[in-house]
């Protein structure tokens, strides 16, 4: 059953979502029907956070918290401009590096800290499909978390 639906956009909840927190955070499907808006969002990497910190470096551009929450606000700010909001994001895409303060290993937790400040909370309860993969590295030195979304929307 579609946890929220109308004509164009519908959403289904991963059935886990009842009993497995986890599961909580992203969608099963969602559907997207003829009727509906969308932007996608090329891959968007983290501003530097630490000037003083040498270039190009996991110091100058945060932890994958701090990392996830620039990326997240870019997100937020390039929908806003083309008039999308985040509870419009259907799809997302989150590559994240291992971090080399936590033995090589990705941050996901980190990663969710600050994702659940933006989807399935009770002012923007929406979450969208969503894929999390640890990769070897990014093009740019010192990234730890890189997002690609698509959003959509009823149109006017």
């Amino acid at each position: 059953m579609p946890s929220q639906a109308n004509d164009v956009i519908i959403r289904h909840n991963n059935p886990a979502s009842m009993t497995e927190p986890w599961a909580r955070e992203f969608a099963e499907s969602i559907e997207v029907r003829g009727t509906a808006d969308q932007i996608l969002l090329s891959g968007v990497g983290p501003m530097v956070a630490d000037k003083n910190a040498p270039a190009d470096t996991v110091a100058s551009y945060g932890n994958t918290e701090t990392q996830t929450l620039s990326v997240l606000n870019q997100i937020k700010h390039t929908l806003e401009k083309k008039g999308y909001i985040m509870a419009d994001v259907v799809s997302m895409q989150a590559l994240i590096v291992g971090d080399p303060n936590q033995k090589g290993e990705a941050d996901f937790e980190g990663f969710s800290s600050v994702y659940n400040k933006f989807f399935g909370t009770k002012a923007q309860p929406n979450v969208p499909i969503r894929t999390r993969a640890q990769v070897i590295r990014l093009v740019p030195p010192g990234w730890l978390v890189e997002v690609t979304v698509t959003a959509a929307k009823r149109k006017p």
